[in-house]
């Protein structure tokens, strides 16, 4: 009986801590912003897919092939840009937006094989009220996503309101760069 109870509790501890090393690897990621013009789908695709977290993926790979488990943490990458930026109280896309959103769907067809999967997170900045700001945050992902589908054929595709939760602009938490897109893919 006892042997049986401390092999369900290792089972559950190492679940516990299999969940909570994911959440950690969320919030650990390394974000890259392209904000001073469209950018091309090339510059998209390694802010997305940074060359020092594909030679790490890589090495894992090779490690695990080998039969052993990697130790390396690998951060998430996620990219973001003032370039997609809403109207306050607004899900509609700018044409600025779309150019950005051009490049973006561009580079995720260029690197369909590596990428499984894409979230795109939709943020506002705090005005308005809690439940306005999580609908607005996630109608503004989802009108993304829409683009992104439609123009690119993009398949597993999954959004996420942020609300004001995380803005970009601590000090002005009414900044427009604040009301924002950020691309995280999941590779």
């Amino acid at each position: 009986m006892d042997t049986t109870r401390k092999l369900l509790l290792a089972a559950a501890l190492s679940g516990t801590l299999a969940s909570v090393q994911g959440m950690a690897a969320d919030v650990d990621r390394k974000t890259v912003s392209i904000n001073d013009r469209i950018p091309t789908a090339e510059q998209v695709a390694e802010a997305m897919f940074p060359r020092e977290i594909q030679a790490l993926k890589a090495e894992c790979a090779a490690v695990e092939k080998a039969g052993m488990r990697c130790q390396s943490r690998i951060p998430k990458s996620s990219l973001d840009s003032v370039l997609v930026t809403f109207p306050r109280g607004s899900s509609e896309l700018t044409g600025e937006a779309k150019g950005f959103l051009d490049s973006v769907g561009k580079a995720l067809q260029a690197k369909e094989s590596v990428w499984t999967s894409l979230r795109i997170e939709g943020h506002t900045d705090i005005t308005g009220s809690p439940g306005v700001n999580e609908r607005l945050s996630k109608d503004r992902a989802e009108v993304v996503k829409a683009y992104l589908v439609k123009n690119f054929k993009l398949k597993n595709v999954e959004t996420v309101g942020r609300s004001s939760e995380q803005p970009k602009d601590t000090a002005d938490p009414t900044s427009a760069l604040n009301r924002r897109i950020e691309f995280v893919p999941e590779w």
